[in-house]
């Protein structure tokens, strides 16, 4: 069997100090867990919908009732602030006296900070926890959590719901006085169309110039 300083030494140099997770020497074994109801999770899986068509995009559905419950209990005025350490979003809970865990927020994919919204990336994901205010001797106000996440990608064709048109001598297209059109002194008018999709974003379409074929409409 290799002698302990050995040991030690093949571990010393395969430790990078940019990566305290990672220290085979560390003592902070203070750990965290997250709450889906009241039992503990190590992954989640986010819906994610695609969309194609007239109105591409996606969007996520957040998983909400998430909690939080660290080596440190809930006592007196507590706050709990939990951070990603991949995507640098934070959420800071209550965690005082009465409660079995932190008040309750919502996952989602994202790369910052969203209130009660904690973001997450696709993988794995490490967090720091600090709990302020801890008033509990012996009892660490401070460690690390992870969780995976994954995916569920679902593809949806999206269209628009409708399509405007808006039809203006040139020249008069932002004027609150417009000329009708029948008397465009240039012998035409201008027609911008833009669909507008479900959610309301407007796509613009472009523009047509129609020329009147006789002198009076």
């Amino acid at each position: 069997m290799a002698p302990l300083s050995l040991l030690a030494g093949t571990l010393i140099a395969q430790w990078d100090p940019g990566t305290p997770e990672r220290n085979p020497f560390s003592t902070d074994g203070s750990s965290g867990e997250f709450l889906q109801g009241s039992q503990p999770v190590e992954e989640l899986t986010l819906v994610r919908t695609i969309y194609r068509g007239d109105c591409p995009g996606e969007s996520v559905t957040p998983i909400k009732g998430i909690r939080f419950l660290a080596s440190t209990p809930p006592a007196a005025k507590q706050r709990i602030v939990i951070r990603n350490r991949r995507t640098g979003g934070f959420t800071n809970r209550e965690y005082g006296e009465g409660r079995r865990s932190s008040e309750s927020f919502s996952i989602s994919l994202g790369t910052r900070q969203h209130g009660s919204f904690l973001s997450v990336r696709p993988g794995e994901n490490r967090f720091r926890w600090k709990v302020t205010g801890a008033s509990e001797e012996g009892s660490p106000a401070a460690g690390q959590a992870v969780l995976m996440v994954s995916t569920d990608d679902r593809e949806r064709y999206r269209d628009f719901r409708s399509i405007n048109e808006d039809a203006y001598c040139p020249g008069e297209k932002y004027s609150y006085s417009r000329t009708p059109l029948s008397q465009c002194r240039a012998g035409y008018y201008k027609v911008t169309r833009e669909g507008v999709c479900p959610n309301g974003k407007t796509v613009q379409l472009g523009t047509r110039t129609i020329y009147r074929r006789y002198r009076s409409w």
